[in-house]
């Protein structure tokens, strides 16, 4: 039983190499200097490592997030506009485009994955091209399943889905104090995100000596964003946000902010203080967030 297991993961494979001879129609293109090193980490899917060159642009168009759609601008000096309402306006346009940005993106690749659900609801047959594309999804969003059916399906929907912008941009500036903390000046990280590898951000001040981590440092705003919605999307301490969004698109509701707050609790220490104050900024800002 095993061994026809792995023969079949190994055919499926095989389908995924010969598929990629020719790109999603769907997708964007890359450009020519697009490369394996033009990603972060975090968004290499592992089983990537196996294929070619061209190959591994042909599956990594759908990866690639296309800033120059975004015209890369500095971080403005929040510090120095004294007006409270231009601060939060300036703080919220110069985010707001990254964050749709990557919400436009979750939503295409979860029409796609809807396509498939009905294909496979319908008991039809799936393309091989739909099946290098539901693995590398598997890959993107850590899953490590090997299996097409429909509970894995919904396992990989749960996850590929929009963070609503009031959320991303109240924790930005609950995280960043509105863009001028030390991390969100030097390393663009707006969200307080660590990482563990020597040298792989910016030492805490205060760090205890006991302590190894670091506060990531980021190539642009861009970048950080892609980063934290792949923490709130794949991360097991946030699996209650992902539950809470679920719930909403069963009972075809709206997805908000103030609700998703709710699964934040392993987000910060503070816990359900946090929480409160995350719901409390989105609130009182809602006339700055409605654009």
């Amino acid at each position: 039983m095993l061994f026809f297991r792995k023969l079949l993961l190994v055919l499926f494979w095989l389908g995924v190499l010969i598929a990629t001879l020719s790109p999603f129609s769907q997708l964007e293109p890359l450009k020519e200097s697009d490369s394996l090193e033009s990603f972060e980490q975090w968004q290499i899917p592992t089983r990537l490592s196996a294929l070619s060159q061209a190959d591994q642009k042909k599956l990594l168009q759908r990866l690639a997030y296309p800033r120059s759609e975004i015209p890369a601008r500095p971080l403005p000096d929040f510090n120095a506009i004294t007006d409270v309402r231009k601060k939060k306006k300036a703080f919220f346009d110069y985010l707001r485009p990254h964050v749709r940005r990557e919400n436009q993106r979750l939503l295409l690749l979860r029409e796609q994955l809807l396509e498939i659900e009905d294909k496979k609801r319908k008991n039809m047959r799936l393309h091989i091209d739909e099946y290098a594309f539901l693995y590398s999804l598997y890959d993107e969003f850590r899953l490590d399943i090997t299996e097409t059916d429909m509970a894995s399906l919904q396992e990989l929907l749960l996850r590929v889905d929009i963070i609503p912008e009031s959320l991303v941009l109240m924790q930005a500036a609950n995280e960043s104090a509105w863009g001028t903390s030390r991390f969100a000046v030097e390393g663009y990280n707006f969200f307080g995100q660590w990482c563990f590898r020597e040298g792989c951000g910016l030492v805490p001040l205060n760090r205890a000596e006991d302590q190894f981590h670091e506060v990531a440092r980021f190539e642009d705003a861009a970048a950080a964003i892609s980063s934290y919605f792949y923490n709130l999307n794949t991360f097991h301490t946030y699996e209650s946000l992902r539950q809470i969004r679920w719930k909403l698109r069963e009972e075809d509701r709206p997805i908000r902010g103030e609700a998703l707050a709710h699964g934040l609790h392993a987000y910060s220490e503070r816990g359900e203080e946090y929480i409160e104050e995350i719901t409390a900024m989105i609130r009182y800002n809602r006339r700055f967030l409605e654009d």
